[in-house]
């Protein structure tokens, strides 16, 4: 009896620990494709920005995504090449919608769209690098996190930046007060 209580509490601890391995595994794979896609994502969407664009400060945003991106996306292939970890080679079914999305618009349209776009990503990206330097299992991997994650907050940071100025320069539609003045112009004349 006590053979067969030890051997099923060796199988416990054993099926356990292989829980354990399996989800660090699992997890580790969702960071290098959550991030591989999301990088390459980036760079996709700056090159039609630089292409689309006619507002500097937009261009100058999309640039920065561009270089810093291929970067950061250069040092995780070489990361994975080590780790033998497989990165996707393509960006997911939600990011080429969005980039079709984008390519159809233009002008201001398109900017602000584009602004928004780079917000939303660059908040995923920031959470996913964040779990990943303060929780990640693998040192290298959590460093490579660490080390990109002031250059994804700083693009937050630009991104916010531009649409909060963008929200500014809205123009105003049926402003009652400019009515009035204009009216009352009309009516001294």
């Amino acid at each position: 009896m006590k053979k067969i209580f030890a051997f099923y509490a060796t199988l416990a601890i054993g099926v356990f620990v292989l829980n354990g391995f399996i989800a660090q595994a699992s997890n580790q794979d969702s960071f290098w494709n959550e991030a591989a896609q999301a990088g390459m994502a980036e760079v996709m969407l700056g090159n039609l920005a630089l292409q689309k664009s006619t507002n500097e400060e937009v261009k100058q945003l999309a640039q920065k995504i561009v270089d810093d991106h291929t970067a950061a996306n250069n040092e995780l292939k070489e990361l994975a090449t080590t780790k033998s970890a497989t990165l996707p080679t393509e960006v997911s079914a939600k990011q080429k919608a969005t980039y079709d999305k984008l390519n159809a618009l233009s002008g201001d349209g398109f900017d602000k769209e584009f602004v928004k776009t780079m917000v939303k990503d660059h908040e995923k990206a920031v959470s996913l690098f964040q779990k990943q330097s303060e929780s990640g299992k693998d040192a290298e991997v959590k460093a490579f996190a660490a080390k990109t994650l002031p250059t994804l907050q700083g693009h937050l940071e630009m991104a916010k930046s531009l649409s909060d100025k963008m929200k500014s320069m809205k123009t105003p539609k049926n402003n009652s007060d400019t009515d009035k003045n204009m009216k009352s112009n009309s009516n001294t004349r």
